[in-house]
């Protein structure tokens, strides 16, 4: 049955390979799978202890639940939340073994057929306990994105979600950058890339984190490159085509501990928006 659930994402992870930014470690699962690390508990029932009801409606043969109400925050903000009486359906999950304050959490990323929750829990005891939870769904289809365990200090990571839809020959992603510090699902920031591939020339942007020291702070600094390579494609169909040439654009995180987040020096980042605004 994997081959069903993993449809839905298969757009999404062929473009993050195609840039270099999947991560191929963390798989699809089922509901139905075995929670490693926790013997006799199905994906299933980690996703009940965040949803009660969910279960298997022997109607549609859809895995169905409902959110609380109101439904759990979303990361970006108020305008990407949805109404929590509607009933869900599980789809594909994948499983994130992290650490937050040196001990072992469970970031399960649960697509729910339109919308994308992520689950925080403890991995600790016998039997999880949730932790926190937050949707993360920008788009149609949401992963987690490559390199996501970001390390801030030993004991403590950050993570990527990467949303996409295709159009035609347009692909339309979004990237979240989330903490977990103190068990506490944060948005760090949020950042869209628009690839397009014609028959006479492509555009394509792609995604790289990394981390470094940043002397006199608690967490390291998270950096990002955003590459924009667009390539000439020879005999192409006669369009107009631009020179063959690559852009990278940069933005920085350090920790403030004043706010107690990540303030952000995205300024190339905001020209990227304008640049994508004007040319898609």
């Amino acid at each position: 049955m994997r081959w069903v659930l993993a449809t839905c994402l298969a757009v999404a992870l062929g473009v993050l390979a195609a840039g270099a930014a999947a991560d191929d470690r963390v798989s699809l699962m089922d509901p139905g799978d075995a929670v490693p690390g926790h013997e006799g508990m199905s994906y299933l029932d980690l996703v009940r202890i965040a949803i009660p009801d969910i279960a298997l409606n022997p109607d549609d043969h859809e895995v169905e639940g409902h959110l609380s109400d109101p439904p759990p925050r979303h990361l970006a903000g108020h305008t990407f939340e949805e109404d929590g009486t509607d009933p869900v359906n599980l789809g594909a999950m994948q499983d994130m073994r992290i650490l937050v304050g040196g001990h072992r959490r469970i970031a399960l990323l649960a697509n729910l057929h339109g919308s994308a929750l992520l689950i925080l829990y403890d991995d600790e005891g016998p039997v999880p306990q949730v932790l926190d939870m937050a949707e993360v769904g920008l788009d149609k289809d949401t992963v987690f994105a490559g390199e996501t365990r970001l390390k801030l200090r030993p004991g403590d990571e950050a993570l990527a979600t990467y949303s996409e839809h295709d159009d035609a020959d347009l692909a339309m992603g979004h990237y979240l950058l989330i903490s977990t510090i103190g068990d506490h699902l944060q948005m760090i920031d949020r950042f869209d890339v628009t690839s397009v591939t014609l028959c006479s020339w492509s555009g394509i942007q792609s995604a790289k984190f990394a981390t470094r020291p940043d002397p006199g702070r608690l967490y390291r600094r998270v950096d990002l490159a955003v590459t924009y390579a667009v390539t000439r494609i020879p005999q192409g169909c006669g369009d107009k085509r631009p020179k063959s040439h690559k852009q990278v654009f940069r933005a920085s995180y350090s920790w403030d501990a004043a706010s107690g987040r990540f303030k952000a020096e995205r300024r190339q980042l905001d020209r990227l928006d304008k640049l994508n605004q004007a040319g898609f």
